[in-house]
């Protein structure tokens, strides 16, 4: 449901309860001022007619006083009276039966009263001077209360469904605005996702609207100045280290020598994918796959160092200290295998991207390296040059087994510890031309496969693209 239509909905769900608590309130209003006003009618009548009774009854004219009763009920349409004279004599006038409590009343005085339980009976004592003549009772049938309820409930909801429509209509209306301007940031923000720094949201109001338009292009200038830095200082390095390193060795160059292990990820039909894919979309296809990579080297502890067209490098135990490197950056390897395997399950053969991951482990030498305004802060060594090198033996790697796995030296088993089995691969002859014994690296234990699983399913979930659609949804 769109925001709008919500809105809308909204008001008139208002609107309803509004009125409805209003139909009542005014309801009980009225019907207890319409019982008021026919109570002190029926007093008012009930007395006039008693007064009119006083001499006819002093002259205890029967024929008279039958005939003022007749004459008061041809008035009072549905009326009917009972008369008690002082002998005890009784007289009925009306087809209404008349109830016991009204039989038994005597003696009453000359104010008029309504009958205690009984509703739309009134009682008065007919009294001359001191003297008491009698006592008359008469039910008065007033205008049905229930008919009045209906039409004041029926006005009251014409009214509240015509208020709830306009007020729905003009809701809808203003709220049209308020989505046109979250329309503009949604599709500004998803440029901004896909890498396009040059996007300025046109700023037209100082209100709430116009102060978010603002901070937002605040917000990608800052992200564009912190891309220019990136490409002139190095590329894909995290910003706290880059700043630090940078502060530290801006007077002299330094190195330092650190044990570290070595991921090469490398992509092995790259020429077959360039010639398959949509030309305009490789960089943003690239860049999605690799970010999704990255995510999962950082989740395992390491960053990283540098991307190179198809290739990674991805480095555990540096510029921090990372306890079992060895082990992270094998399930780590493991994991990067498992992402490439799910996204290919969605892919075409000709759309598939297939990679080889490698794994090296050895002291490597840490420093700056590059010419000019140019310099990467990055490692060499040889754990580099062989993991490149294992990674680009694609025809090891068997993308189409169910179980991934990661291609190392044979003997780096000694160094992973619990958790992981190894398939031997024989002698394999390098790009170098040195023959090194390689091993199939998997996961041994259900508990390296779900952490595997566990971070995979969360780099995943965090890498979808989320589609934004300029007519639905809003």
């Amino acid at each position: 449901m769109s925001l709008r239509m919500l809105w809308s909905l909204l008001t008139i769900f208002l609107v309803a309860i509004v009125a409805v608590v209003m139909m009542v309130s005014i309801s009980h209003i009225e019907k207890k001022a319409w019982h008021e006003s026919e109570d002190q009618q029926a007093k008012l009548l009930i007395s006039l007619l008693s007064d009119e009774l006083k001499m006819p009854m002093v002259a205890v004219s029967n024929p008279e006083v039958d005939n003022l009763i007749k004459m008061f009920m041809q008035q009072t349409s549905g009326a009917s009276v009972f008369l008690r004279w002082a002998n005890g004599t009784t007289e009925k006038f009306g087809e209404r039966i008349v109830p016991q409590e009204v039989e038994a009343l005597s003696a009453l005085t000359g104010e008029a009263m309504q009958i205690k339980g009984l509703d739309k009976w009134y009682a008065i004592g007919v009294q001359y001077n001191a003297t008491h003549l009698g006592t008359i009772a008469v039910f008065f049938p007033g205008e049905s209360w229930r008919q009045s309820d209906l039409q004041i409930k029926l006005n009251l909801t014409i009214v509240a469904a015509i208020i709830a429509l306009l007020a729905s209509l003009l809701v809808y209306g203003m709220s049209g605005r308020v989505v046109n301007q979250l329309r503009f940031l949604a599709m500004a923000s998803k440029r901004v996702g896909s890498g396009d720094f040059s996007v300025q949201i046109p700023v037209y109001s100082s209100n709430e609207f116009g102060k978010s338009f603002h901070q937002f292009n605040k917000m990608v200038s800052s992200l564009e100045h912190r891309e220019k830095v990136f490409d002139l200082y190095g590329h894909y390095q995290r910003p706290n280290l880059v700043a630090d390193e940078y502060d530290r060795n801006t007077r002299h160059e330094s190195y330092v020598e650190r044990n570290v292990t070595v991921l090469a990820l490398e992509m092995h039909n790259f020429d077959d994918y360039i010639k398959a894919c949509n030309h305009q979309h490789l960089m943003s296809d690239l860049n999605r796959v690799f970010a999704l990579f990255q995510q999962i080297v950082q989740a395992f502890g390491g960053h990283v160092d540098q991307i190179v067209g198809d290739r990674l490098i991805a480095v555990f135990n540096h510029p921090f200290d990372l306890k079992s490197h060895e082990n992270q950056a094998a399930k780590a390897g493991l994991a990067l295998i498992e992402a490439n395997m799910r996204l290919n399950q969605s892919q075409a053969d000709a759309n598939k991207m297939l990679f080889t991951v490698a794994l090296a482990i050895g002291e490597v030498i840490v420093g700056h390296l590059g010419v000019g305004r140019r310099k990467e802060f990055t490692i060499v060594g040889t754990p580099v040059a062989l993991a490149q090198q294992l990674s680009q033996l694609s025809n090891l790697q068997g993308l189409s087994e169910d179980s991934p796995s990661v291609v190392a030296q044979y003997g780096t088993m000694l160094s992973l510890g619990h958790g992981f089995k190894q398939k031997d691969l024989g002698k394999q002859n390098l790009s170098d031309g040195t023959a090194v014994r390689c091993i199939r690296i998997l996961a041994g234990e259900a508990y390296v496969s779900q952490e595997i699983d566990e971070v995979v399913d969360k780099a995943l979930k965090r890498s979808e693209p989320e589609e934004i659609y300029e007519d639905e949804g809003w």
